[in-house]
Parts: C-alpha cells; structure tokens; sequence
C-alpha cells in the first residue's frame, strides 16, 4: 500500500511550486506588458498599468510592424529560416551516413576518423573566425548565402555526428548482417534499416542545430554584410535603445524567438522519444 505524504508537506511543496511557477511568469508578464503599449503610453503610465483594451491590439500590430521594417528583420529574418534549415537538416542526414560508417562498416580505425571530425568541438569557435573570413574571401563566398550555409554546416556537424556515433551503438549490428546476408547492399542497409530506427536522433540533431544556428550571432555578424541573419538585426535593434521604443525592442525579440519555439513545440514528441529511446538503450 502506497502512503501519502504529509498533509503539511503536500501543502508545502504545492506552495513551492506555485511560488515558481509566478516567478518563471513573471517574465512573460513583463514582456506581455511592453508589448501591449505603445512609445507614448510607456512614458506616460506606470509599468504595471494596462493601456486601454480598444488599444492593445492596434499596439501589438504597430510595435510588430515596426520591429519588422526599422531593424530590417524582415529582410534577415529568411535568411536565418534557410540557414537553420538547412544546417539542421544537413548536419543531421551527414552525421547518420559518418555514424553508420563508423559504426557498423568496416573501415580502418573508425576512432581515429571520429576523434579527427570531432576535434572541431574542441576549441572556442573564436579561433575559426580568422581562417573563415580569408578562406572565404578567396574563394569569393564571403558575404553569401552559400558562404554561411557552408560555416554553419561545418560548424554543427562536430556535435551532430557525436550525438548521432553514440546513438548508432545502440543499433545491434546483426541487423544489418542479416541484412547483408539477404542481399541487401551497405546503401541499402542505411536507408532501410539505419535511417528509419535513428529516425529520433535525427530529430534530436535538427532541433539542437536549428537553434543554435537560429540563435548564433557570431558568424553571421563576422562572415557577412547584406545576407546576414537575423540575430544581427536583433542586435542592431539593440544598438538603438536610444532611439527605439522598449515595445519595438520586445516585439523585435519576440519575432526573433518565435521559430526556435515553433521548431521546438512541434518536435516536442520525436524530441523527447529521441533521448528516452537512447537513455533506455544505455
């Protein structure tokens, strides 16, 4: 028989939570606030106070709008959907075929080959800055599209192809023995066997790698001018508290944080199956 705790200590721990619940909203509270006023009614009512309701939603459109053209977030903000995209999907899908490799073919110091393509990961990303900017300039990629997308697809596929190797040791290779016994080919192992069960740990990859390169400000701010990401914008944004109003700040932030959310809430699932599958593996 399963014994209750405590009254005292139930009520205790709801309290806690509660309590953590208000700070953790708090947050969003404050946000929701700014956002709802314009620059005026910031100046002229107190924080906490609630500009009219006939007010609010004409206020939120304006602070959006503004946010979307003064900052010039909407001429980054694709950018940064193509660079996230593809450095997600494109990291996750050439990490599977290294982790395959390396795992269940037959290749000559597998180890050597994965600490040669994972020694990225370790050093500061500061260092590659330098490099980067001539070898681009060389080769006439700086200041374009395919220029970053190539940095940021070098840059994430460290991570994703350590997270993808640990999930294919989990993957019992009689499979694809039996497999090969059968006929199949080392090209067909992958996309039949392979893919369909590391189908988690793809998602896993493309959400970590979606937002960090949503999120990165470095690269993007360093290796380009006119076809940078919106980070920059973001921070360009900031760079004029003067002369923008905290509500086009918020909203401009808002805007900014919103993919990285959807990408996030929508893969929720797979997300979470992908570390369960691979906790429960170990």
């Amino acid at each position: 028989m399963i014994r209750r705790p405590p009254t005292a200590f139930r009520v205790a721990a709801h309290a806690l939570l509660i309590a953590l619940a208000v700070v953790w909203l708090f947050p969003l509270a404050s946000v929701a606030l700014v956002l709802i006023k314009d620059a005026t009614q910031f100046r002229a009512l107190a924080y906490w106070t609630l500009p009219p309701l006939a007010d609010v939603v004409p206020n939120i459109v304006e602070n959006l709008r503004t946010a979307w053209t003064r900052a010039d977030i909407g001429r980054y903000f694709g950018n940064s959907v193509l660079y996230a995209a593809v450095a997600g999907i494109g990291s996750g899908l050439i990490a599977s075929l290294a982790g395959y490799a390396l795992v269940h073919l037959r290749l000559r110091a597998p180890q050597s080959w994965f600490m040669l393509l994972f020694i990225g990961n370790l050093f500061p990303f500061q260092m590659f800055l330098i490099p980067l900017y001539i070898g681009l300039t060389t080769i006439n990629l700086y200041d374009t599209r395919v220029g970053l997308i190539l940095v940021y697809l070098g840059i994430t596929l460290p991570f994703a192809l350590f997270v993808y190797r640990n999930y294919a040791l989990t993957v019992p290779h009689e499979l694809f023995e039996a497999a090969w016994i059968d006929g199949a080919s080392p090209w067909g192992g992958f996309t039949h066997i392979f893919l369909p069960i590391t189908f988690p740990a793809l998602i896993v990859v493309f959400v970590f790698q979606f937002t960090w390169t949503w999120n990165d400000l470095l690269f993007g701010l360093v290796l380009s001018e006119s076809a940078r990401p919106v980070m920059t914008a973001l921070s360009a944004l900031t760079g004029l508290r003067g002369g923008v109003p905290p509500s086009t700040l918020i909203a401009g932030s808002l805007i900014a944080a919103l993919p990285p959310a959807i990408v996030l809430l929508g893969l929720q699932r797979y997300f979470v199956r992908g570390f369960v599958i691979g906790i429960e593996k170990e």
